[in-house]
């Protein structure tokens, strides 16, 4: 393998890293969306209850 192949492999990795860094906010974000819709539900239907 040559040192360019090597460097071209460097950059694909790199720019992976980047893509799965992105995907990893967007699960986070997603995530905390859900608890605190969640969280809206359980307090409506408490407040329904009582």
């Amino acid at each position: 393998m040559t040192s360019d192949a090597y460097m071209e492999l460097l950059g694909l990795i790199s720019h992976y890293e980047q893509i799965v860094s992105k995907q990893n906010e967007t699960i986070i974000k997603l995530i905390n969306e859900n608890a605190e819709q969640e969280n809206m539900i359980n307090e409506l239907m408490q407040s329904h209850i009582e």
